[in-house]
């Protein structure tokens, strides 16, 4: 294929700085972006690499990478919103600079910049890029160490090299989110190298060395902190997520066609579009179509299912539309008329919708925005130029972290405590302990900057499965208090102390108020009390 044009190269940079507008423009969300971001403060408050901590509790739901990642820009820029998301964002970008090596060995030329081009334009990749969540930095591991393994069996002379590399991502995949970064990439590689006959491409003595390189030190460092650690992340966090319903996070198995489908538009439908276009001759189109086709039947008869698992898809579908990009003229053409039908849905639908009134006018607007990038990039059904038909395609997905920041502000103030603890901050000295009565979030320690006592019979709140199943080991201390405990808080009148109540808490409302307790502050979800 031809060089890259002069237009795409600068319109990679165009997508970059597009996709960096407004990283921090809007409060951290509960439960998942609050808690991690807590976990990384604290991280950079102790100065303590090795032991994640959430209001100064073992957190040992995630392994280290990500947490690890976000304190080492903390300790840079502060415990902001833009120093919580920079880490995903940046691996994300890691994600599309590597395609581009990829592409660019594998076939070179214009198909390595579109590859990249079309990755940062997936509206998953995109979402997925803003969020403090760890499946950002996963999918890079992931599909590192997919690729490699390619490499190993299509490079005899270099297959050790391949695989080495690909062990290591393996191993930094394992202590970004678990085991499942050694399932995907094997689970496509084993069944590509036995078709190949390169089973043993796959294995390498140095590649053990590295992977054991990779997770032997944090996790024999945590084990010796927390001696039922392995158990806890073998049994709980891996087996009983992947085969059981324990930690309730099921779905049907058709869970993920419509996110594969919507998170991969309009690229989705250029792929469903040009079917002669795929070439299954070739063998890196064979090992695309396995690397899309095997972990998606994995997550579908996975008892665990949420959006961001099939985050790692986005790479082989990348790859795959830059590979027959040029042939593909019918489903660029179907993915236009795609784009201006949701276009003109989204600009026409939101006068007959009734919403929340504290996000409406924001969602209305952000809706129609929105709609009209659709409609400018379903203009690009009508394009012949190759190169201007894929920058069009790209401009609805780019423009949503522009379009959607006054919504993404209105629904922060429904789901982050941002405003709340901007309320009591005033009224905190270094003497307050601030107490959640069945009530806490991330963003809560996050925002204050301090921990606070959680009053609770479960240790629901803390959204942690192992401070959940541990919750009779940490009762009674520093941050977790039985619900016994709070009749006597309630009469100390010597500790100066204000009480976070769920605003829809009616009798531990009037268990405070009958104590004399007066409302200091309100949002929609919790207030505080103090005498």
């Amino acid at each position: 294929m031809a060089a890259p044009s002069v237009l795409l190269r600068w319109w990679l940079v165009v997508i970059v700085i597009a996709l960096s507008i407004h990283l921090g423009g809007f409060p951290l969300l509960d439960p998942d972006e609050g808690r991690n971001a807590e976990v990384g403060r604290e991280m950079a408050a102790t100065n303590d690499y090795v032991m994640p901590r959430l209001d100064g509790l073992p957190y040992l739901d995630k392994p280290i990478v990500y947490f690890a990642t976000e304190a080492a820009v903390m300790e840079v820029l502060g415990p902001t919103e833009l120093a919580a998301r920079l880490p995903a964002f940046l691996f994300t970008i890691a994600g599309a600079a590597f395609l581009w090596w990829f592409a660019k060995r594998v076939w070179g030329g214009e198909e390595a910049i579109i590859a990249a081009i079309v990755f940062l334009a997936t509206p998953l990749a995109v979402a997925f890029s803003r969020t403090v969540i760890f499946d950002s930095a996963l999918a890079l591991f992931i599909t590192m160490a997919t690729a490699f393994f390619y490499l190993a069996c299509e490079d005899e002379s270099g297959a050790g090299k391949w695989s080495s590399l690909a062990w290591l991502a393996i191993g930094l995949g394992v202590i970004t989110k678990g085991p499942v970064a050694i399932a995907l990439p094997l689970l496509v590689a084993i069944v590509y190298a036995i078709w190949r006959k390169r089973f043993r491409a796959l294995w390498s003595w140095g590649g053990l060395a590295l992977f054991v390189l990779a997770i032997a030190p944090w996790v024999w460092a945590i084990s010796r902190a927390i001696p039922d650690f392995l158990h806890y992340v073998v049994v709980t966090e891996t087996a009983q997520r992947l085969a059981t319903k324990a930690l309730k996070r099921t779905g049907p198995p058709w869970y993920f066609i419509p996110y594969l489908i919507g998170g991969a538009l309009p690229w989705s439908i250029v792929l469903i579009g040009s079917p002669r276009a795929i070439d299954r001759r070739d063998r890196s189109t064979v090992y695309l179509l396995l690397w899309i086709a095997i972990p998606f039947l994995f997550f579908s008869i996975s008892q665990s299912k949420r959006p961001q698992y099939i985050l790692p898809l986005m790479a082989p579908v990348a790859l795959l539309v830059a590979r027959i990009w040029n042939k593909a003229r019918s489903g660029s053409r179907a993915a236009g008329v795609v784009l201006l039908a949701f276009g003109l849905a989204l600009v026409i639908a939101p006068s007959f919708l009734h919403l929340r009134a504290e996000y409406g006018d924001a969602a209305r607007l952000s809706a129609i925005t929105i709609g009209i990038g659709f409609l400018i990039g379903g203009t690009s059904a009508f394009i012949k130029r190759r190169d201007l038909a894929l920058i069009v395609l790209t401009i609805p997905v780019i423009a949503i972290p522009l379009a959607a920041n006054p919504m993404m502000r209105a629904i922060g103030l429904r789901r982050s405590e941002a405003a709340l603890m901007d309320q009591i901050r005033p009224m905190v000295t270094p003497q307050t302990e601030i107490v959640g009565v069945e009530a806490f979030t991330g963003s809560m320690t996050f925002y204050l900057q301090r921990p606070m006592v959680v009053v609770t019979p479960d240790a629901e709140e803390f959204t942690s499965n192992y401070l959940i199943r541990h919750y009779a080991s940490f009762a009674g201390g520093a941050s977790i208090k039985p619900m016994s405990w709070l009749d006597a808080a309630l009469r100390d009148g010597s500790t100066p102390r204000i009480f976070i109540v769920r605003a829809s808490d009616a009798s531990h409302r009037a268990q405070l108020e009958v104590s004399g307790l007066r409302v200091v502050a309100t949002d929609a979800r919790y207030a505080a009390y103090r005498r």
